[in-house]
C-alpha cells in the first residue's frame, strides 16, 4: 500500500452537540469572533450559542454581514474588526460561505495582506498564513461544502468576477462541531445544491490521481450515502435519519477533497459561477454528469466503483458496463432532487465561454492536473459549451 497522511479535526457528531461548545474551547481562548450565517442569527440558534458561550466565560464579537459566495473585500472589513476587538479564535457557523469567512478572518486577524492575496492562482504566488493564525471553530448548517473538514477557503472577487481559493493546513478548523440539528430547517432547493456538491466532492476525489486508500474509503462511502439519502433529505426535510446521515456524508466528502482535492468539475463549476455569480452547488451540478460522461474511460475501475455506490445493483454488470452506467445514475440522482441544470440558466452565455476557461485554468489548475482525463483549454471550452 502506498504512503499517504491523514489530517483531520477534533470532530465532535451528533443531534444538539453544539450545546457542548463552551466545554469544548476550554482553554482555547477567551474572545471570540463569531462568523455567524445571517440565517442562523434571524433563527435564534446564534443568541442561543453566543449566550451559551458568554455563560463559561468567552466574549462573543458576533458578524453576520455574510453573503453567499462571500467577497475577498468583505472579508477584509471584517477582519478589520477582529483585530480591534483583539479576538483571539473564530468560530465559523453556517453554510460553507460562514465557514469560509471564518477561515479568512482567523488569517488575517494576525497577519498581513488581503484575503485575495493568499488565494492559489497561476498569476500571483500567494501569501502565507503566518503561525499567528487564530484557531477555527466550525459548525455547519448545511450538508455540502465539508468546509468543517478541509484546508480551503473559497471567495469572490467582484472586480474581477473570478473565484479563487486560499490552501493552507492552518485554516483547518481546530474543532468541527457536526450537529445536524442545524440543517433540518434547510429550504428543499438548498438541500439539493448543497447536496450535489457533497456528491461533487466524493466522486471527484475518489477518481482524483494522487486519490489514497484513506481519500478513497472516505469518498466512496459520502456518494453511498448521498444516493441513499439525498432525496429523501430534500422531499423531507424533518426526516432525522436522512439529515443525519447528509451531515456526514458531506463531512466525509470533506474529508476526502481534503487528502486529494476535486478535479475538472470544480474546476470549471467555480470559474463559469464565480463569472456569473451563480450558486457553488448550481454551479457543479451544471457540469458534474457532462464531465463524468467524457471521463469514464480514464479510470474504469474508479468510475466503476462509483457507479456501485450509487447503485449497487449494477455490481454483476462487466467493468466497462458499470463504469459507462455511472454517469446516467448521476444524472438520475440530480433528476431526482431536481437539479438538473445548465449553465444558461443562471446567466452564462456562449460569448462567455472563452473567460471562463480562461478562469478555470488561472484558478484552477491544480484540479485540472489532477483529473483522470487530461485536458486543455479547447476542451474545457467545449465542455462548457455541451452544459451550456
Amino acid at each position: 500500500m502506498e504512503a499517504f497522511r491523514v489530517r483531520v479535526p477534533t470532530v465532535v457528531f451528533g443531534l444538539g452537540k453544539r450545546r457542548e461548545l463552551p466545554s469544548l474551547l476550554a482553554g482555547t481562548g477567551t474572545r471570540a469572533f463569531f462568523a455567524l450565517d445571517p440565517y442562523l442569527e434571524k433563527s435564534g440558534v446564534g443568541r442561543e450559542t453566543a449566550s451559551l458561550l458568554k455563560e463559561a466565560g468567552i466574549d462573543v464579537v458576533v458578524y453576520s454581514s455574510i453573503e453567499p459566495d462571500p467577497d475577498c473585500f468583505g472579508v477584509d472589513e471584517a477582519a478589520e474588526t477582529a483585530r480591534r476587538e483583539s479576538c483571539d479564535m473564530v468560530i465559523a457557523a453556517g453554510g460553507g460561505s460562514a465557514i469560509d469567512f471564518g477561515k479568512a478572518v482567523a488569517i488575517l486577524a494576525k497577519n498581513p495582506g488581503t484575503c485575495w492575496s493568499y488565494t492559489r492562482r497561476r498569476d500571483q504566488t500567494p501569501n502565507t498564513p503566518g503561525p499567528g493564525t487564530l484557531p477555527v471553530i466550525a459548525l455547519p448548517s448545511t450538508a455540502g461544502t465539508g468546509s468543517e473538514m478541509t484546508h480551503y477557503a473559497v471567495f469572490t472577487n467582484p472586480k474581477l468576477r473570478e473565484k479563487s481559493t486560499i490552501v493552507h493546513d492552518r485554516i483547518v478548523p481546530r474543532i468541527a462541531v457536526i450537529d445536524p440539528e442545524l440543517t433540518f430547517s434547510c429550504p428543499p432547493r438548498l438541500t439539493a445544491f448543497t447536496g450535489v456538491d457533497a456528491l461533487a466532492h466524493a466522486i471527484e476525489s475518489y477518481v482524483n490521481i494522487n486519490a489514497s486508500p484513506f481519500s478513497k474509503m472516505a469518498a466512496i462511502e459520502s456518494i453511498r450515502l448521498c444516493a441513499r439519502f439525498l432525496p429523501t433529505a430534500v422531499t423531507n426535510g424533518e426526516n432525522r435519519e436522512a439529515r443525519e446521515m447528509m451531515a456526514w456524508a458531506s463531512a466525509l466528502a470533506g474529508i476526502a477533497i481534503a487528502h486529494a482535492n476535486p478535479t475538472l468539475p470544480h474546476a470549471i463549476g467555480q470559474a463559469a459561477g464565480g463569472y456569473v455569480h451563480m450558486p457553488h452547488g448550481a454551479s457543479v451540478a451544471c457540469c458534474l454528469v457532462e464531465i463524468m460522461r467524457i471521463s469514464r474511460h480514464s479510470d474504469l475501475e474508479g468510475f466503476a466503483e462509483i457507479a456501485c455506490a450509487l447503485d449497487p445493483s449494477v455490481r454483476s454488470l462487466p467493468l466497462h458496463e458499470r463504469a459507462d452506467a455511472s454517469p446516467s445514475l448521476a444524472a438520475g440522482l440530480l433528476n431526482d432532487i431536481g437539479v438538473d441544470v445548465k449553465f444558461s440558466q443562471f446567466g452564462l452565455s456562449e460569448k462567455d465561454i472563452e473567460k471562463a476557461a480562461d478562469i478555470a485554468l488561472t484558478g484552477y489548475f491544480t484540479g485540472i492536473s489532477l483529473h483522470p482525463k487530461q485536458v486543455d483549454k479547447t476542451e474545457i471550452m467545449r465542455i462548457i459549451r455541451a452544459c451550456l
